[in-house]
């Protein structure tokens, strides 16, 4: 079962999870802008956990810190770059053994929100993008024939993984994230590109609830009217 702890702030109540292990038939649902996981009403606090910055000797240690400071969530990123390292060229292995984090996150009791790209940003190497894209004159991050295909065996690679640790199956995986500031960049199609990107991972078996992150409030150029798609907000001090 999941246990609720009550928590009062400002004379307000709050939800808080304490177990979250993923066990099959458990399922999350987005409605009222709020999160239900199982039918219940859910406050998460996620933090930021990055699998290709961390030795994976300490993967585990973070986990467990991130657990005793009171998170119940992580987000991840999976860059692109960082596993197709030449053209259908794959790396999985050691630091980079996707699978192995995603199982220590379900050990763990930690939800994750997955972030698969294409673009990640992160201060990372061409936002994850493979350079070698440009010398294939591929349009990045455009509704382009050229760049899908190259998405679709990205996806191919990484989404089977991610889709076996959903939630409700064989891990904690409660959402993805489609894209990413894509209001920052000047995609002359956005919605018809972010169409065929969730389309394509629903392809590969993602049925989790699926968002695009809107950097800069400009809900047009980042996908907003995309159908079914939902939408986050980066909030700057």
């Amino acid at each position: 079962d999941v246990v609720i702890i009550k928590v009062t702030l400002k004379d307000k109540e709050y939800d808080f999870i304490k177990r979250v292990i993923a066990l099959p038939g458990e399922h999350l649902e987005i409605k009222n802008h709020k999160v239900y996981i199982n039918g219940k009403y859910q406050t998460l606090l996620a933090s930021s956990l990055f699998y290709f910055r961390i030795p994976r000797e300490r993967w585990n240690d973070r986990m467990k810190l991130l657990k005793t400071a009171g998170y119940q969530a992580i987000d991840v990123y999976f860059p692109w770059n960082y596993h197709e390292t030449a053209p259908d060229v794959w790396d999985f292995e050691g630091n980079k053994d996707v699978e192995s984090f995603l199982k220590l996150a379900a050990e763990n009791e930690l939800f994750v929100i997955a972030r698969p790209g294409p673009y990640i940003c992160s201060e990372w190497d061409g936002g994850a993008i493979p350079a070698w894209l440009s010398e294939k004159k591929v349009a990045v991050r455009q509704d382009d024939p050229g760049f899908l295909s190259e998405m679709r065996n990205w996806y191919a690679h990484i989404l089977p993984v991610l889709s076996k640790y959903q939630i409700g199956q064989q891990g904690t995986i409660i959402c993805m994230q489609i894209e990413n500031e894509l209001d920052f960049y000047r995609c002359t199609s956005p919605v018809s590109y972010m169409e065929k990107l969730k389309k394509m991972a629903e392809e590969f078996g993602m049925t989790v609830p699926l968002f695009y992150c809107c950097g800069q409030n400009d809900l047009l150029r980042g996908g907003g009217l995309t159908p079914d798609l939902y939408t986050a907000y980066n909030v700057y001090s």
